[in-house]
């Protein structure tokens, strides 16, 4: 969760709302969400559902335990040593047809260690 002021901003700015518009959504001032926003307090679970149903994410997202919708993943994320989940896809998406099907057998192949 201390990820949490972070992706209430970004959820914020995405949706081209104001602190105050959403202070007013979740019936506190304009201050009190503004220390939430920047970490000064701690989120209230009652606003963690609210906030879910204004940006039409699933609570687990706002907290940072899981993809907004199910079967979405952010592609801003790092996969790995900083490589964002996003350039792991382009990267596979250059392969051709045959190079991709030997990746997925491939992985197919790691996953029986696991």
């Amino acid at each position: 969760m201390e990820n949490l002021h972070i992706r209430m901003k970004t959820l914020r700015k995405s949706n081209k709302l104001t602190e105050r518009q959403v202070a007013e959504y979740l019936c506190i001032t304009q201050q009190s969400y503004s220390n939430y926003e920047c970490g000064k307090h701690e989120l209230p679970s009652r606003h963690v559902v609210s906030l879910a149903k204004l940006y039409d994410v699933s609570t687990d997202f706002i907290l940072g335990t899981e993809p907004a919708h199910a079967g979405t993943f952010d592609l801003n994320i790092n996969y790995i040593n900083n490589i964002p989940l996003k350039n792991v896809l382009l990267h596979i998406l250059k392969l051709n047809k045959r190079n991709r099907l030997e990746l997925i057998r491939f992985l197919s192949y790691l996953n029986t260690f696991n």
